[in-house]
């Protein structure tokens, strides 16, 4: 005797109505609607040390980011009926399609769709509806406008679990006869294999079978369907190799929010309805009104007893035995917010969605890679979560540095659990990494193990393999970075050679400088990590060698958007040297700078900038650097290369315009000098400069300028005697307003 029991694939009534039914039925075998691939790991869900949320991952073995997760909550009926037949030593079978199948057909799919993206010409293209869920029928049918509504309704909150399976199948038959929805091909492989498995499986003799699939499969599991048709049908399937392992699951990822098919709207109603049968509304609202509690909201014991009320009276009125999500979340609304639906954002990763990440018993099968993993992680007391964990490391202690080492090997793999939340400054000696672990990590390490068993060894490899070909200075530098912070040294020589080679034919000064920054961070601070940084110091050196070789013939004959992205460059690598404090460098750096400021080849804006970096450095005093501005600014300088070079000199800051009236005086001087034309020319590019400056720069120029103006006030008068003050003072008064000035005609 076969019994078949329909279920969703993630539900409390569900597999509350399932573990009844398996009890009264005491199959000898259980079918269960997973690809065969699953089958070998299903003994190790009995195992205590498991905590769902869990999934099975199968991938290909040779494409591992081609994967596929099957998840499991602890209120999931597929979780409690393999949790039961293990307990009872019933043995189970995983009937669906194999996945060794499933990727092979949806890569053919997948190219089927590519092929035929336009359809051809002079035929009309065919208009597909959109697909929705057949149980919305239901739905309207009961006085539903939601058929996710009218499950949770009708079957995961409901009591009385008597003829549940039995009614489940014959609602979906009749559905499936009286809507006649056309099936894809891959559901219709999938059931033909089905039947062929319960086939084979009710000639083996057993006298009870209990299958469990998901409730639009049940209906074509039994009938009349024919043997060759489904061989027919199943003959020559393509297919590839794959492999499995149980991995830690979410109760996010399980959520219809975060884009899984099968997900629900609440993991963390679902889970309270699994664990409190009896009543659990009382202690639901107990639980949100101490999380409106934490977050400042007002919640006492007498607003849960009035909640609870309000949330049966809605129950009542709508005609159900118990209140639901919908209900208890209004009442939450209208009793603890006073009817403000924001505070309820609080009760979402808390109690709606939940915050667990799965937890696995050791021993189970798993990749080398994964093993060294977890044993890092359990030496260095970094425990995974679901939730955002934030961790301050101090780079000067053992444990601090082995952290740090760890979590920039991971992202040397693409392993990406730690994110970075400031880069590295000057002086410091700590990072700041938030820390989550996400599912989809699971397949990031199946990928990285392809380099390696360990994480050292994986991680070197990986940075080595990504630049063994043509790279640029930019990718080498960044590979170069993290295998020095994750103390790879077989990578850091590797990648060495790799940069002086690509530096010696590289004929882009721009990729130079941009290199120059991380390679100075990396020498300035690699004794902080203990690592030697020597060999790095020696390549800089050779850098800064061809870059003040090269840089003025790169500053010349060069247009406007070329000098911008230049000059950025030309600014890092002035603060980089900085940085090292090596006297030499520098020195030949200002020298190159000096050669800059001189030639009529170099163009206005690195002109200027260079200017502007001499006196920033002490190397030109403001004496010489305002004969620099005078000159630039003179009137027989066009009004455009003018604006270019005030642009590059003004680059990094106004604060010294505010200090110096001499410099803002000849600003002044050269823009009231220009005429109409020329102002009108200049003027974007005097707005985009000053624009640069902070709030507070630009207001104190603003009233240095005013108090310049207001000092010559008579000279101006005389010459605009034919001013009309009174269709001027509202314009007047405007600007005034705008800068933040007293206003005194």
């Amino acid at each position: 005797m076969t019994t078949i029991f329909g279920i969703r694939h993630h539900g409390p009534g569900c597999a509350r109505s399932l573990l009844a039914a398996l009890e009264a039925l005491q199959p000898e075998l259980l079918l269960i609607e997973m690809p065969a691939e699953a089958e070998p790991l299903l003994v190790h869900a009995a195992h205590e040390a498991m905590k769902p949320p869990v999934a099975i991952l199968l991938h290909r073995s040779d494409l591992p980011e081609k994967a596929a997760f099957y998840p499991f909550a602890e209120f999931s009926p597929e979780w409690q009926s393999v949790r039961w037949a293990v307990q009872n030593g019933v043995p189970i079978r995983c009937f669906d399609l194999p996945s060794a199948h499933m990727f092979a057909l949806r890569d053919d799919s997948g190219e089927q769709e590519a092929e035929s993206e336009e359809p051809e010409e002079g035929k009309e293209e065919e208009v597909i509806p959109p697909q929705t869920d057949p149980f919305e029928w239901f739905a309207k049918a009961d006085g539903y406008t939601d058929g996710e509504r009218w499950w949770n309704d009708r079957v995961e909150e409901r009591r009385d679990q008597s003829d549940f399976f039995e009614a489940i199948l014959e609602a979906v038959t009749a559905l499936r006869g009286d809507l006649a929805i056309p099936e894809s091909r891959e559901t219709l492989l999938r059931e033909a294999w089905m039947r062929k498995c319960l086939r084979a499986a009710e000639k083996e003799g057993p006298e009870k079978i209990a299958v469990v699939c998901g409730a639009w499969h049940a209906p074509v599991l039994k009938g009349a369907f024919k043997v060759a048709d489904d061989n027919a049908l199943l003959k020559t399937l393509p297919k590839h190799k794959v492999a499995a392992t149980w991995i830690p699951w979410t109760d996010e990822r399980l959520a219809v929010a975060s884009g899984y098919a099968a997900g629900i709207r609440s993991p963390g109603w679902y889970a309270h309805l699994w664990r409190n049968e009896e009543d659990p509304i009382i202690s639901w609202l107990t639980r949100a009104a101490r999380v409106l509690r934490k977050e400042g909201q007002e919640a006492s014991s007498a607003s849960v007893i009035e909640a609870v009320r309000l949330a049966n009276s809605l129950a009542g009125m709508r005609g159900r035995p118990l209140p639901g999500l919908d209900e208890t979340l209004e009442s939450i609304q209208s009793v603890f917010c006073q009817g403000d639906p924001l505070p309820l954002d609080f009760l979402r990763a808390p109690l709606l969605i939940g915050t667990r990440l799965g937890q696995l018993p050791e021993g189970l099968p798993s990749l080398p890679l994964q093993q060294d993993i977890d044993a890092t992680q359990r030496k260095l007391r970094l425990k995974p979560a679901a939730s955002v964990t934030p961790v301050e490391l101090d780079l000067r202690e053992d444990g601090g540095r082995a952290r740090s080492i760890f979590l920039h090997r991971l992202l040397a793999l693409k392993i990406h659990w730690g994110r970075k939340e400031n880069a590295r400054t000057r002086g410091t000696f700590k990072e700041r990494w938030s820390l989550q672990w996400k599912p989809e990590l699971a397949v990031s390490v199946i990928d990285a193990s392809a380099f390696g068993n360990t994480i050292e060894t994986a991680a070197s490899r990986r940075l080595v393999n990504e630049v063994a070909g043509q790279a640029g200075l930019d990718a080498i530098t960044e590979r170069l970075d993290l295998a020095l912070l994750g103390a790879l040294p077989l990578a850091v020589e590797f990648l060495l050679r790799q940069l002086d080679a690509a530096a010696a034919t590289t004929h882009d000064i721009s990729e130079l400088l941009d290199a120059v920054p991380s390679l100075a961070r990396i020498s300035r601070y690699g004794d902080v990590r203990a690592t030697d940084a020597a060999a790095v110091s020696r390549l800089l050196a050779g850098f800064a060698a061809r870059i003040h070789a090269g840089l003025p013939a790169a500053a010349s004959g060069i247009d406007d958007d070329a000098a911008n992205q230049l000059s950025a460059s030309v600014r890092e690598f002035s603060a980089a040297l900085a940085m090292l404090e090596d006297t030499a460098i520098i020195e030949d750096f200002h020298a190159v700078l000096g050669k800059l400021t001189e030639s009529t080849q170099v163009h206005p804006k690195m002109r200027g900038h260079a200017v502007r970096l001499l006196r920033d450095a002490a190397h030109l005093d403001d004496e010489a650097a305002a004969r620099h501005l005078g000159f630039a600014l003179s009137p027989g300088m066009p009004a455009l290369a003018a604006a270019n070079w005030l642009e590059g000199f003004l680059q990094g800051g106004g604060s010294f315009l505010v200090h110096d009236r001499a410099l803002l005086g000849l600003v002044d001087s050269w823009l009231a000098s220009l005429d109409a034309d020329a102002f009108q020319t200049i003027l974007p590019l005097v707005r985009r400069t000053f624009g640069t400056f902070a709030p507070p720069e630009r207001s104190r120029i603003a009233a240095s300028v005013a108090q310049g103006i207001s000092a010559h006030a008579p000279a101006a008068a005389s010459v605009t005697s034919d001013l009309d003050l009174q269709r001027a003072l509202p314009a007047a008064a405007a600007v005034a307003k705008l800068l933040g000035l007293p206003l005194s005609l």
